[in-house]
């Protein structure tokens, strides 16, 4: 979990934005309408609150207390954030994914250990060094998170196994030592960060750290992070410099890899970034983004003339943007091999996988 900061909080506003798609693939038709949208998948979540009431304090809990030193904006409430994520997520997605809530865990326990140290931190001594001025120990020795103590504890692998969960969302403070992503199981592979070995999962478990100082469109970056690396796993590389770019390079082009010929951009970059997080670029440029919406058959339609008033200047109207182009339409890409959902791979990416395959038998018979 990284720790910029952002004081802004607007994470009850749901971007409706349609917005535009973009350019043409190699090999691909014009089209007239797109296809139609995958099935809903729903997704299974137990969320984990590590957010307790701290004694003392009138009944308020770890948010409610404490503020970031140097910073003068409260922390938010990660019970709204839950909420939101999962709405934001749902919409966003044009129906592909369906976000459920089924299980809510409000814990004392926290599985953060300061580094170099053997044991968990219990609550009393997290709000000790929280107290902390400039949390010194925190921010001079850092902290690492016990995945398989928590995996373990909570059984989560034999939740995920029966079917009962497909991902877990954790919500917790600032230095609780957590990655923003990452997968457990058997097959898993980097997830924005490399994945916890040893646990009994068998199929592939996502564990979410959000962090409830920041607001919600930093959870949603944390998200954006994790299809990044779904994507170059499904593609075999991400090269937007390449010659003969793949659909996912494709996708992530910005102005500064190909001038002219920019599309919708990635999660730190919009098409017309320059540099991380240049959400807020007024530099007009061109993006073929429009014909997204018709993937796989993009057209060779002229592109056209966009600047950061396109997602309304801010972080969260661009990573609602971002994830409104994503494909998620139905069937399989006959060119590349891959779904027309991407939504899927993210979400399951062994179910993913498997109905790749069938497809492709599918396709193979028929001829």
């Amino acid at each position: 979990m990284t720790n910029n900061r952002t004081i802004i909080f607007p994470f009850l506003l749901i971007f409706l934005l349609s917005g535009p798609f973009g350019a043409m693939a190699q090999g691909t038709r014009k089209t007239t309408k797109p296809l139609p949208a995958a099935g809903t998948i729903k997704v299974k979540v137990l969320v984990v609150i590590q957010d307790p009431v701290v004694p003392g304090e009138g009944n308020k809990r770890l948010h409610e207390v404490f503020k970031t030193p140097g910073y003068s904006f409260s922390w938010h409430n990660p019970e709204e954030l839950m909420k939101a994520y999962r709405d934001t997520l749902n919409s966003v997605s044009h129906g592909a994914v369906k976000y459920e809530i089924v299980k809510v865990i409000n814990d004392d326990l926290f599985f953060t250990k300061i580094r170099g140290t053997d044991s968990l931190l219990r609550k009393e001594q997290v709000i000790s060094l929280l107290r902390e001025p400039q949390w010194q120990t925190f921010r001079s020795k850092g902290t690492s998170f016990d995945y398989n103590a928590f995996i373990q504890h909570y059984g989560l692998c034999e939740m995920r196994d029966k079917g009962e969960i497909n991902e877990v969302w954790v919500w917790s403070f600032p230095y609780c030592g957590m990655w923003e992503s990452t997968f457990a199981g058997k097959g898993a592979f980097w997830l924005n960060s490399e994945p916890v070995e040893g646990t009994t999962c068998e199929d592939l478990l996502t564990v979410m750290g959000l962090n409830y100082e920041r607001e919600m469109s930093l959870a949603l970056e944390s998200y954006g992070h994790r299809v990044e690396s779904v994507m170059k796993q499904v593609y075999g590389r991400w090269d937007n410099k390449a010659a003969g770019k793949n659909n996912w390079e494709l996708f992530t082009t910005i102005e500064s890899h190909n001038p002219g010929g920019g599309h919708i951009g990635n999660i730190h970059f919009p098409v017309n970034g320059e540099s991380d997080y240049d959400y807020k670029n007024k530099k007009v440029v061109n993006t073929f983004a429009d014909v997204w919406k018709y993937y796989p058959g993009m057209s060779a339609e002229a592109g056209r003339q966009v600047d950061c008033a396109e997602w309304q200047c801010s972080h969260l109207g661009y990573m609602c943007w971002w994830y409104r182009h994503l494909p998620h339409f139905a069937g399989l890409n006959k060119l590349d091999g891959h779904l027309n959902n991407w939504w899927h791979y993210v979400v399951d990416y062994n179910a993913a996988v498997r109905l790749e395959n069938q497809l492709k038998t599918s396709h193979v018979k028929r001829k």
